[in-house]
């Protein structure tokens, strides 16, 4: 009996560990979203907008979501009702946070981008940055949903047109370095390829434990923990 306890409390102690783990892993690869996202900071806001020209609040994030190979319903009701739901202390960046403002149900939406904060287009300051502490949204939070996944990026991603010469996707899971080959074999690095970020792969070799060549001699080192190569079928 006293083992069985031990193992039963070894699981128990080890619960809020692993979904610890999975939270941070999420939360890293959803930091590209926010950064995208706070490119429209101004933005003006606009009833039914759904560009940089103007936004309304479900418009803004069913731009921004698009742009990750993810279709939000274009109502912020919509957005709510469906989604995988979120307790509020489970908040990840990427994670949508609704309001009722008007007392029929859910009428605003942002997206959480993490310490508490959220990004969403505000029909007096246009696309900005709020805290869900304050009084005014505390009192009128309502919930949140979760519709940023590796799984849909990839699929969706994966049902576009394969182009010549085409021979899979690489996904990014963790921040890597690009390098470029140039005519003498050297590698040179060339920028940071953040979590979420899909490319086409048109080529295979076995140098630095093997390579995904991107085209125009660029390359992604193949390293499992960081990628998923999905080849064209």
């Amino acid at each position: 009996m006293k083992k069985a306890a031990r193992v039963i409390l070894a699981i128990m102690l080890s619960i809020p560990f692993l979904f610890m783990v999975k939270t941070t892993a999420i939360a890293a690869e959803n930091e590209d979203i926010v950064d995208y996202a706070k490119n429209f900071i101004g933005t003006p806001y606009k009833w039914g907008g759904t560009t940089p020209q103007g936004f309304d609040c479900s418009g803004f994030l069913q731009y921004v979501f698009k742009e990750f190979n993810v279709q939000l319903p274009r109502r912020c009701a919509d957005q709510f009702y469906q989604g995988e739901s979120v307790d509020r202390n489970s908040l990840v960046p990427g994670d949508l946070v609704f309001f009722n403002t008007n007392n029929q149900g859910p009428s605003h939406v942002g997206m959480y981008i993490g310490n508490n904060e959220f990004i969403h287009a505000s029909s007096s300051k246009g696309v900005t940055i709020s805290n869900l502490d304050m009084s005014y949204y505390k009192t009128r939070y309502i919930g949140a949903k979760r519709y940023l996944n590796n799984e849909q990026v990839k699929s969706a991603y994966a049902a576009t047109p394969v182009k010549s010469g085409q021979i899979g996707t690489v996904y990014v899971k963790k921040k890597i370095n690009l390098w470029q080959r140039d005519d003498e074999n050297k590698l040179t690095f060339v920028r940071v390829l953040n979590p979420g970020e899909t490319y086409r792969v048109y080529s295979f070799d076995n140098l630095y434990g093997g390579q995904y060549n991107l085209g125009s001699k660029l390359y992604i080192t193949n390293m499992p923990d960081y990628i998923d190569y999905i080849p064209v079928p």
